[in-house]
Formats: structure tokens, sequence, C-alpha cells
């Protein structure tokens, strides 16, 4: 009898681990979801047509004392009304991805041309939730890492490349970190103009566009493998760089190591007025646009636990405002300026990228971080996360202020939703990412390169851009602060006459701040 009490308590207690495991279940996960679609995008907006609970795993990263568990779930949504998740300025697929726990390669169903009542959209999703009093409680949508790219076409090392790379590995062993700081930034430059003429020439040999991208895991290098995948079905070839940026991707194509590149229009703007970081190298005339591709908000991140509530209390603070000779930081200081913050004397500049600002922040070295990119950010979206972070608005006063004086700033937002604990619509500025080339772009290929990115049915989202939702013949010429090159305007003017009706008739309520094309360069706008 004995023996078979203990079988039947070994038993109980096996099934109430299994139960423990399957914790929280699936109609919490439903909830949580639908109060969360509800709250961004408006209630009924969305139903919940299947859920199912795939999983869960420790959450590895929370603190020590909490009890925390990713829980992984696939979701079909359904739309019950019209909505364009690639709009500028309401809630889209950057607050769907980080509502749902999702990457964006793990959604499938956001078209870009917007999305019509009784269309189906279906994602690999995932959830944190912690163990509070014996209870599990949802924390926020797990967050997602970007994948890391492949910078150089697969091929054959020949024994001449073999030799040099070892040669170069001697040259890099040989200088220690106790060597001079001089020594050691003389060998990162060398290696990263090397890395950036290999690829550019490797892309031209093989006749492809050399693409100035950005840095590792950003949001424009994210987006620009994403463009090139895209654009490889359409029979053009684009070859991702890595850079440092919008002002490198510039000069890279001012010195004609790049046919293609990214960049911010109030950075472009600069550049063909050789204003800015591009002072010492004189107007770059020659600068042209394809055309407009996503928004990039202005983000200014403190600690949730910081005092600091609006741009005027950073006073006498640290603020990151990117490394120097980074055309964000420019932009930054306008922004403090229209909050009565004069840059070098209302507050310190700290000279460190995002990503390690964000550490800074949270190890209390900095007292805010500040980046200007696409939404949702992704070193940001995984520290909102764990509800260490805040996001703080801009005074609308001040919005209106920057919005007129520059014509490469649109007043925007941050809608509710975008990041984890983000409950508030953040009043913001913003631009729009351009992709830029020059005069010397032929029409036919300036054709095809457009034609390769806003085609109907390009789904950039799907390929691993969350940004890429917005990219739309619809938007494509809001705030271009440099001439169109005239095949691009042609290009434009065809996708939008076959377009589908949806994407004609789109209303955009943002201000087009636009630029003819070679045609009429007399329009534009100078100084800033």
């Amino acid at each position: 009898m004995t023996h078979i009490i203990k079988k039947m308590l070994v038993i109980i207690m096996c099934i109430l681990l299994s139960a423990c495991e399957r914790q929280p279940d699936s109609e919490k996960l439903r909830s949580a979801l639908e109060k969360g679609l509800n709250n961004t995008f408006g209630t009924g907006s969305f139903n919940i047509i299947k859920l199912k609970r795939l999983g869960s795993a420790i959450d590895s990263t929370a603190p020590s004392n909490e009890e925390r568990r990713v829980v992984y779930y696939d979701v079909v949504l359904e739309a019950t009304k019209n909505i364009e998740l690639g709009s500028w300025d309401h809630p889209g697929a950057a607050a769907l991805v980080t509502l749902i726990g999702a990457g964006p390669r793990s959604i499938v169903g956001v078209k870009s041309e917007g999305n019509s009542a009784g269309d189906r959209i279906t994602a690999h999703a995932s959830a944190i939730y912690i163990k509070n009093n014996g209870s599990w409680e949802r924390v926020a949508p797990a967050g997602y890492t970007a994948e890391d790219g492949l910078f150089l076409e697969n091929g054959i090392q020949k024994p001449a490349a073999e030799r040099l790379i070892s040669s170069l590995n001697n040259i890099t062993t040989s200088i220690p970190y106790t060597s001079s700081k001089t020594a050691q930034k003389v060998v990162q430059q060398e290696l990263e103009r090397s890395v950036t003429r290999i690829n550019g020439r490797l892309a031209r040999l093989q006749d492809g566009y050399p693409f100035a991208a950005g840095p590792g895991k950003g949001e424009y290098l994210v987006f620009a493998h994403s463009l090139a995948d895209i654009a490889k079905k359409q029979h053009v070839k684009m070859i991702p760089l890595i850079t440092s940026g919008s002002t490198e991707n510039i000069d890279l194509l001012r010195n004609g190591n790049a046919t293609i590149a990214l960049a911010p229009a109030d950075i472009a703007l600069m550049a063909y007025n050789g204003k800015g970081p591009f002072e010492g190298h004189g107007p770059f005339t020659e600068l042209r646009t394809l055309g407009s591709l996503y928004p990039e908000l202005a983000h200014i991140v403190v600690r949730n636990d910081s005092l600091i509530k609006n741009l005027r209390d950073l006073r006498g603070k640290k603020i990151s405002l990117g490394s120097i000779g980074s055309g964000g930081r420019a932009t930054f200081e306008q922004v403090l300026s229209a909050h009565g913050l004069r840059a070098h004397e209302d507050y310190n500049i700290i000279d460190t990228e995002f990503t390690t600002a964000l550490q800074q922040l949270n190890n209390n070295e900095i007292d805010a971080a500040a980046q200007i990119t696409g939404t949702p950010a992704s070193p940001l979206r995984a520290e909102m996360a764990q509800s260490k972070l805040r996001l703080i608005p801009l005074d609308p006063i001040a919005v209106k202020k920057l919005t007129e004086n520059n014509p490469a700033l649109l007043s925007l937002s941050i809608a509710a939703g975008t990041y984890s604990n983000q409950q508030k619509r953040i009043t913001t500025v913003g631009t729009a990412a351009l992709m830029l080339t020059t005069s010397e772009l032929t029409m036919d290929e300036a054709d095809n390169i457009v034609k390769s990115i806003y085609h109907a049915g390009q789904y950039l989202l799907a390929a691993g851009s969350t940004q890429g939702a917005q990219v739309s013949v619809t938007t494509s010429k809001i705030c271009l602060t440099v001439p169109m090159h005239q095949g691009a305007a042609e290009a434009l003017r065809k996708i939008a006459h076959t377009a589908l009706p949806r994407a004609v008739v789109s209303k955009n309520t943002l201000p087009k701040k636009t630029m003819s094309d070679d045609t009429g360069i007399e329009s534009l706008p100078h100084g800033m």
C-alpha cells in the first residue's frame, strides 16, 4: 500500500510540474496580445484567428532575483478594416513587431500598398513573463537580435590573398593594447579603408552596385541587406558595404567608391551645400536622390528612474549625441538649441555611438542618449524590454520652430506601443532616409534601381527590415532635400500610374517637403 501511495504522489507531482511548465497558458497569451492590439491600433482593429502556444524557456537575461520565462507561440491575425501598416506617423509594422515580440522575418502578410479588411497576418511570436506571488504576469514582448550580415560575396580565397590576410593579422597582433592609442587608431583606420575599397572594387568587378549602408547590426545595414535580397529577384545586384554611417556613405559616393548610399535628408542637404561635417569638402552638387524610403525619428532616451521629464531638464547633464563627425550630432544640437540649450555651454557632449551610449546610460555614466533612427531601433528595443529606459518627448512649440526653419525636418511622433512599456505617443521630429546616388548614374540604371525599390509586392519586412514596411511610392517624394535623378523621377511616375488604387489614393498628412528632379534644381533650399 505504501508503495502504491508513493507512486501516486510521484505521478501527481509530475502532473503539477508539467502544468507549471505550461504556464502562462494560451488564454493568458491571447488576452495580453488582444489588450495590446486594442490599445495601439484601436479596439477591434484585428481579430486573433488562431494562437498556438509552442513552449517556453528560462529568460537568461532576467535579474538574479526574478523568475522569468520566454514563451513562444504562433499567431494568425485578421484585419477588420483597411489599415496601412507602412504609415509614417501612425502605429504600423514597427508597433506590430514589438507587440507580438517577433523579428521582421517572422511576420508574413504585411503589404506595402496597405492591408485590406479580411487580410491575414501570421507570425512566430514571443513574450516575456515574470512570476509574481505565484502567478505569471506579462512583462514585455521578447526582443530579437539583428542578424549578422555577410559583407563580401562568397568566393575562393587565392593563396596570395591568404598571405596578405596573414600579414595583416601579424600587423594587428603586433600592436598590443598597451601600445600608443595613435598606433592602434592608424591600424584601425587603414583596415576600415581597405575593407571598404575591396568591397567597392569587387562589387564593380561583378557588375553590381556598391551600396554604402552603415555599421554592423545597425538599421541601415539590415535595410540594405533586405533590399539587396528583394532587388536580386528584379535582376538588380546590390552589394551592401559596412560603413561608419551616413557621413562616410556620402564621402564614398563623392569619391566613387559607392554607387548608391543611404543617408538622412538633413545630412544629404548638408552635403549638397557643403555645410556641417562636409564644410571642408565644398558643395556636393552632383548628389542626387532616387527617393525617400522611410522616416527616421529623433529618440532621446533616459533612465526609467531619472527625474528628467523633458529636454529642458537636460541642462547641465551629460548627453551622448553620437561619435565626432556624425551628421545626426549637428541635428541634435539644433534640437537642443530649440529648447534653450546651447552646445558646449548648457550640457556636456559625450562622444559615443548609440549602442555604447545605452550601456553607459544603464551604468549611470551619462544622463541621456540621443539617436536619429528608424523605428523600432533594434538596440533600444532590447533595452526597453527590460523596463530600465524610457523616451522623453520634444516640446510641441520647439517642434514647430524646428520644422519651420529646417526644410529637412518633419513633425512626427513615435507611436504608442513602438517600444515595450511605451504606453504614450512621443512627440518628436524626424527626417526621411534617402536613397542617394550621383548625376553620373545613367537614366536606365536609375530606372532599374527605383523599380526594384518601389515595385508593388516588394515585401521588405519579410526580407528582414522592420522599416521596410514603410517604403512606398506614395511616400517616395517626402522630404527630398537634394535634386531627384531624372531617371528616378520618370520611374516613379510610371510606378504611381500603374500602382494599386489603394496606394494611389492613400492619405498622407505629412508635410510634403519635396525637391524637383534634375530639371528643377533652382528650387533647391540652400542653407540650414
